[in-house]
């Protein structure tokens, strides 16, 4: 009876405004940065979470990490049952088992795996081999198949891996003469390719110095993964975000914000947008 009474005395000074409820923490622009890694595969590699478990607040239909494989190790064959997997090679040489197919990959080359598919990545270089990897929709335990589970699986595929064996390879955007954006992956821009993923992904390249002023990516979120140097977002309420090499940034739907390259050297980043980027979903603030 008195807790009841409790509670009803609480609820009457909330509505009256003599205690607040908890303010719910403000949607903005958000540094990721990386927790300590997890060993794959019995020690074959190791894993660092850039969203996903690690961040289960921010909204995403995949999931993403980066990957690290010593010389001579290799992931062991395996299938992702309904998601398929989009590679950047960050450092190191890789050769890519997908049904059979293999291709090798280096660095800055990119590789979509379908759904399904058997699958396996070595590292046959002389360094480390590192890459980013999203999976969509995201990684859970349940969708991984190895070992002799495998065998229990009923059916084949075939699959085919899209490969973009250089980033300034894709789509050409003009940002100015201090930035440059290239389009990976992209489903609605790249309809000739077929695409089995609804997010999109670029790769762009800031001179120092280099800016782009202030946008808005209507209905879309942003994760923008720094590969090399140091970039801050910054919104128009002076806030300001610092994302280091190995870094990365959330930005919400519909957030206007403006990036510029605070390293002495030149910056390179992903954009990964979802759902995917459209020239429509863009708009310049000023």
């Amino acid at each position: 009876m008195h807790r009841i009474a409790s509670l009803l005395f609480i609820c009457i000074l909330l509505s009256a405004g003599c205690l607040s409820a908890p303010p719910q923490q403000e949607e903005t622009v958000r540094l990721i940065t990386p927790p300590a890694g997890f060993a794959l595969f019995d020690g074959q590699g190791t894993y660092v979470g850039i969203i996903g478990n690690e961040t289960p607040d921010i909204p995403a239909n995949y999931s993403m990490g980066v990957v690290t494989i010593p010389p001579g190790n290799a992931t062991p064959p395996h299938r992702l049952i309904g998601s398929t997997e989009f590679v950047y090679l960050i450092g190191g040489e890789a050769e890519i088992r997908c049904d059979n197919r293999t291709v090798t990959a280096r660095e800055g080359e990119t590789v979509l795996l379908p759904a399904g598919v058997l699958q396996s990545i070595a590292s046959v270089g002389t360094t480390d081999l590192r890459y980013v990897n999203a999976v969509q929709p995201p990684f859970t335990a349940a969708i991984e198949v190895l070992g002799d589970d495998l065998t229990a699986l009923t059916g084949t595929t075939d699959g085919v891996p899209a490969v973009i064996p250089d980033p300034r390879a894709g789509i050409e955007w003009d940002m100015g003469s201090d930035m440059m954006i290239y389009t990976l992956a992209n489903p609605v821009l790249m309809t000739d390719t077929a695409l089995p993923i609804d997010y999109s992904v670029a790769y762009a390249e800031l001179l120092p110095g280099g800016a782009i002023g202030y946008n808005r990516l209507n209905g879309s979120s942003e994760v923008i993964f720094v590969i090399s140097g140091e970039v801050e977002v910054f919104t128009p309420d002076g806030r300001a975000v610092r994302v280091p090499a190995g870094s990365a940034a959330y930005v919400p739907p519909d957030q206007v914000k403006g990036y510029r390259n605070v390293a002495a050297s030149n910056s390179t980043i992903l954009s990964f947008v979802d759902p995917a980027w459209t020239p429509e979903r863009t708009a310049m603030v000023e």
